[in-house]
């Protein structure tokens, strides 16, 4: 009996202090400022939203909570993800006043609904990887197994896409020496347009021309530039939209 009380005893306790709210850092960006006007949320989007990383996510009661919740949170548009400062990387959802925009919402809901496409994706097998780059060379997931598979979705006017191209080199540079480590890049331009772009332009990735459905509906996204990261068994591990954020994601695959 006194040992079934002892048991019930540890078990309230821990409960109780599981269920208290977390004592967490202040944000690192006041919400007013964040929320001031759409470049504001966009400069934010930019340098903080960084949850692609791994993160720990609280609820607006500061109590944590498993990430596809978040990422449902975050996607209605009317929750802002509050990076706080502190050890690690921790976001707090904050509830948008009435007052807020529309505009602000919808962009939010933007935001969230992508990152949780991105985080649905992750775990599952890479579709359709079989491709012929512009000097001939066949990747496809019998040559690439065991390999790490960088790709990455553009066009070659997208604007975002080109400005990213010279810290992709330094990437490619950096893995150089690792035979296990494979960039692609996959473009829906004209094979003959590709071919021009690269002799003026150095793009260290193999260059490979898909169609723009496969992109969007094999691949599922319509946003550009977009990178995945393929582990070696080619199942997805992250799908992210800049290359600090890919940075990040392959050294923490590659160390593995």
């Amino acid at each position: 009996m006194r040992r079934i009380r002892y048991c019930l005893a540890l078990f309230f306790i821990f409960n109780a202090a599981f269920s208290q709210k977390a004592v967490l850092g202040k944000p690192l960006v006041e919400p007013a400022k964040i929320l001031k006007d759409g470049l504001s949320l966009a400069y934010y989007n930019r340098d903080y939203l960084k949850t692609t990383e791994d993160f720990t996510a609280y609820n607006t009661s500061s109590r944590a909570i498993d990430k596809m919740k978040f990422f449902q949170l975050f996607a209605t548009g009317n929750y802002l993800p509050m990076r706080l400062a502190g050890p690690g990387n921790q976001y707090r959802l904050y509830k948008l006043a009435p007052r807020v925009s529309d505009d602000i919402h919808s962009v939010l809901q933007s935001y969230g609904k992508t990152a949780l496409a991105h985080y649905k994706m992750e775990g599952k097998k890479f579709p359709g990887l079989n491709y012929t780059d512009i000097d001939g060379k066949v990747y496809n997931s019998k040559n690439t197994k065991g390999k790490i598979v960088v790709i990455k979705c553009w066009f070659l006017h997208c604007q975002a896409c080109n400005e990213e191209i010279p810290a992709l080199n330094q990437l490619v540079d950096k893995y150089k020496n690792r035979d296990d480590v494979v960039f692609i890049s996959l473009a829906f331009d004209p094979v003959e347009k590709l071919k021009a772009f690269s002799k003026k332009t150095v793009f260290k990735y193999a260059l490979a021309p898909v169609k723009e459905s496969y992109i969007e509906k094999d691949l599922g996204t319509n946003e550009y530039p977009t990178h995945f990261v393929i582990n070696r068994q080619g199942l997805i591990v992250k799908v992210v939209n800049d290359a600090d954020e890919l940075a990040a994601a392959l050294n923490n695959e590659a160390g593995k």
